[in-house]
């Protein structure tokens, strides 16, 4: 039976009833059909047409299967992503919406026989996250593209921290080494001793005698005709005239300064002891002060950064935006909004606050705090004192390569560790 020409009612008619989304179970994948009713569908199967789609089938079921498997995820994923996003979902709406398209791939000529299975080979892979309530199953698409960035962020600081850990270790070493040379050259350096004299019986003899020297007559010329004696003997005369007047004034510029050398010394002598050992230890610095010196000024610039929450330190609030109650209120920092936002918790009630709105707390001497910012970020120490005239507190380390090490911080730089 031919078909009816366009326009016949009956062409019309047909047109119709194909509009719109059919049975499920009447559409036949391999042929890319859709039947009307059942005795449609019966019919489809027993044609040669599809005869011919299950021997192909026959031969490879399993690249079949694999390929409408690809094709449905891929989809279905697509459909999640384009119409809900990251939010958290019921897998069911999701799945309805994929289904208005008319030509889709069929969850029947899938690997999956269920949705719920399906779901669950989503929450497996990692592609989305799942969790089954009272309701049916939800789902929410994971964002790979912010996963990636936030592993590449992970990686970069624990390579970071890897660098610190190995140049800190390096450090550590020189310094060490040039412990081990400052304890050696003090232990060689030569110390005074008592002048020993051998017993003998010989006799010392000290030679004063001096050669005179031979001055030649001045009245008779040499020879030669070229020069006299008496002019060669002059010129000498001359130098030593002025080699002695320069000799009596170096002689007595040395004096001067041995008086003022003398001077100074029998000044230095009137300190008090431990005076001059502080002089001497300010004006000079070990090679170790130096080398934890570049170290301390290394991690200031890595470290120092613009922004300071943690979680576990207490906060204090500054803002009255939030109402009174909450002005000049102590709360615990839970978690990280960003780097620049955190919620707190404030007796029960818990409030998302800007680092502007809050400051860093000074517990009692004793106490443990955290460094939130500058040279030793993200290092627990115990307070051991307050300077108040300076605006800072006096921290000795507890972990960390520098370990027990003192350290002197700005207010701003701690807060106080939540127990």
């Amino acid at each position: 039976m031919g078909k009816h020409e366009k326009g016949t009612p009956k062409e019309i008619a047909n047109r119709c009833k194909s509009k719109g989304l059919q049975k499920l179970r009447w559409f036949c994948q391999m042929c890319q059909k859709q039947c009307r009713d059942q005795n449609g569908f019966k019919c489809h199967l027993t044609s040669e047409a599809h005869q011919r789609q299950l021997l192909l089938f026959a031969e490879n079921p399993d690249d079949y299967l694999k390929e409408y498997s690809k094709q449905f995820e891929t989809n279905f994923l697509k459909t999640l992503r384009c119409t809900f996003g990251t939010k958290r979902v019921r897998a069911n709406e999701v799945y309805q919406e994929y289904i208005r398209d008319k030509m889709h791939v069929h969850m029947n000529s899938t690997t999956w026989h269920t949705l719920t299975n399906f779901v669950q080979y989503l929450g497996s892979s990692g592609k989305c996250r799942i969790d089954l309530t009272e309701k049916g199953w939800f789902i929410a698409l994971i964002n790979q593209e912010e996963e990636m960035r936030k592993e590449e962020l992970v990686r970069r600081a624990k390579s970071d921290r890897d660098d610190d850990e190995r140049q800190q270790e390096f450090l550590q070493r020189q310094a060490e080494r040039a412990k081990e040379l400052q304890n050696s050259s003090v232990v060689g350096t030569s110390q005074p001793s008592e002048l020993l004299r051998k017993e003998s019986n010989d006799k010392i003899t000290i030679n004063l005698s001096m050669k005179k020297l031979a001055v030649q007559d001045a009245a008779h010329p040499t020879s030669s005709g070229v020069a006299s004696a008496s002019n060669v003997f002059e010129k000498p005369m001359v130098k030593k005239e002025a080699c002695d007047s320069r000799s009596h004034s170096n002689s007595y510029k040395r004096r001067q300064k041995d008086v003022s050398q003398r001077k100074r010394k029998a000044d230095y002598e009137d300190y008090p002891t431990s005076q001059r050992k502080a002089d001497d230890n300010k004006h000079r610095k070990s090679a170790l002060d130096e080398i934890r010196e570049m170290e301390e000024k290394k991690k200031e610039r890595h470290n120092r950064k613009d922004y300071w929450l943690h979680t576990g330190i207490i906060v204090k609030v500054l803002t009255k935006k939030l109402g009174v109650e909450y002005y000049k209120a102590k709360g615990i920092v839970e978690s990280l909004v960003d780097e620049y936002t955190a919620t707190v918790n404030i007796d029960g009630d818990i409030l998302k606050l800007d680092q502007r709105d809050v400051e860093t707390v000074i517990p009692a001497i004793g106490r443990k705090m955290l460094i939130v910012n500058g040279a030793y970020r993200n290092t627990r120490a115990v307070l051991e004192k307050i300077d108040e005239p300076n605006f800072s507190v006096i921290l000795r380390l507890i972990e960390g390569f520098a370990r027990d090490r003192v350290v002197c911080v700005p207010y701003e730089d701690a807060s106080k560790l939540a127990d």
